[in-house]
């Protein structure tokens, strides 16, 4: 079944003791896959994961992507004094002082004031390659979810746009077997005109079949309805298939449209330019729904 590009996944779990991952991404209609990834800087190496498990499940949309690693109390984050440098600034200090004789006396904040003497730093430090592989376990799981949904998206789109192809397929079947009526009513329309305009003139039947002829060879729109049929068929296909299928459906209903708008420039008949109208109009709503198929 044809997926839709709209969709929202969750999933959290474990990813240690002391720290659990949560996953959630959402999509949007795009014309290729556009993946944005939100996370925090500590946690940037996780960026290829999370793009590896969603990227071999989603083809198309734009998705964006955000992960949360929440830590306990315990393993949050620790505070790193470095004493070797506030021992050796210190001594430099104190040296000074002496040297030039100056007197004061140092306090915490001055300490604290010396670039790299204090540092806050996760505690948790780089994620083993265990735990690396249960955040990506996270990752496909919430990217599973989004598929889902982008599925049970799809199986209302594709149920709509079947249910609108059909209706073409059957006004096309209808113009197909009003031909030999419009050809007639056409060569009788030209019968009416001519004997309006010259009433007393005696009427040449092989002469005006030929004229006829010509007429109906001008406004004939087998070729566009036989197109057309083919194209809806192939539509009609490819609503049933599986994997990412918007493309196609896209260049089809162009396709489609062309075929329509040439047969309301050929038509002379004002109940098949009607029909075309209506035609055009059940295509558009089509359009509008395979911009957003993957």
């Amino acid at each position: 079944m044809i997926r839709s590009m709209t969709g929202f996944g969750r999933a959290q779990g474990p990813v240690k003791p002391g720290m659990t991952a949560e996953i959630s991404a959402r999509s949007v209609n795009h014309r290729f896959l556009d993946m944005t990834v939100k996370l925090r800087e500590s946690e940037a190496p996780l960026e290829p994961v999370l793009r590896k498990a969603f990227s071999a499940r989603v083809s198309r949309g734009k998705v964006e992507i955000s992960l949360r690693v929440r830590r306990d109390m315990q393993s949050r984050s620790e505070v790193v004094l470095d004493e070797p440098l506030l021992g050796a600034a210190i001594g430099r200090i104190r040296a000074a002082a002496e040297k030039f004789s100056v007197e004061g006396r140092l306090e915490v904040r001055d300490l604290l004031a010396i670039p790299g003497a204090l540092a806050v730093e996760d505690a948790a430090g780089e994620l083993s390659p265990e735990e690396t592989a249960a955040v990506e376990a996270i990752a496909v799981e919430a990217a599973a979810a989004l598929v889902a949904m982008r599925e049970a998206e799809g199986r209302t789109v594709a149920s709509d746009m079947a249910a609108r192809v059909s209706f073409l397929q059957g006004k096309s079947g209808e113009l197909s077997s009003r031909r030999e009526e419009v050809s007639a009513r056409l060569l009788q329309n030209l019968r009416d005109r001519l004997s309006a305009l010259v009433p007393d003139l005696p009427l040449d039947s092989s002469r005006l079949e030929q004229e006829a002829a010509l007429a109906v060879d001008k406004t004939d729109v087998s070729e566009e309805l036989s197109r057309l049929q083919g194209h809806l068929s192939s539509f009609q296909e490819l609503l049933g298939s599986s994997g990412p299928v918007g493309k196609k459906l896209e260049f089809l209903t162009q396709e489609i449209l062309r075929e329509l708008n040439t047969l309301g420039s050929k038509a002379r008949d004002l109940q098949l330019v009607r029909d075309v109208v209506e035609m055009k109009s059940e295509t558009e709503k089509i359009r509008e729904q395979v911009q957003n198929v993957e």
